[in-house]
């Protein structure tokens, strides 16, 4: 094993099985994408309680091989003006997904560092384009996104991890590395 990776990007779940401390979230989420039935969702919690990795899990399982051609993540907080939605979230949203789901996904990660121009922008998109593409957004705090996004979503709230499954994790980790 590359001993310079990082554990966080080694160790990161690849299954729902492997997400420690958000039972009931991965439950639902995982008969939603057994029906390939995806509501467009937002996820939020505390950093590193699963979100971007469940949303990662997601596509995985949804899109298999070809997951990456029909997953777009964008750091919001890095790209979180107007012409990025307009641009970039756009372009991608109106393309056709491959494979045999009927939609592309897209994970705006850190969602409420978009300006609100930027989700006024983001919330006509997902209007638009809800037959092609389904939003995941994921923040910290949702009150900072705007109602009539939250309305559009079936939302999702993270806990941080509790000492008992921060300690399952923990365990993998060791084990996995002797």
């Amino acid at each position: 094993m590359e001993t310079t990776r990082i554990w966080i990007v080694n160790y990161r779940p690849k299954d729902f099985d492997e997400i420690f401390g958000q039972d009931e979230i991965v439950s639902r989420v995982k008969a939603l994408v057994e029906k390939k039935n995806i509501p467009h969702m937002l996820f939020a919690g505390p950093a590193g309680s699963g979100k971007t990795t469940l949303a990662l899990i997601i596509a995985k399982k949804l899109f298999g091989p070809n997951w990456r051609e029909n997953f777009l993540e964008l750091n919001a907080s890095d790209a979180r003006g107007i012409d990025v939605i307009r641009n970039q979230v756009k372009t991608f949203a109106r393309s056709k997904a491959l494979g045999n789901v009927p939609f592309k996904i897209i994970l705006l990660d850190e969602s409420d560092a978009l300006t609100k121009d930027a989700q006024h922008a983001l919330r006509r998109i997902m209007e638009m384009f809800s037959s092609s593409c389904r939003f995941i957004l994921s923040c910290n705090s949702s009150s900072k996104i705007i109602d009539p996004i939250q309305s559009r979503c079936v939302i999702f709230r993270f806990r941080p991890l509790d000492e008992k499954n921060f300690t399952k994790a923990l365990e993998r980790i060791i084990n996995s590395e002797n």
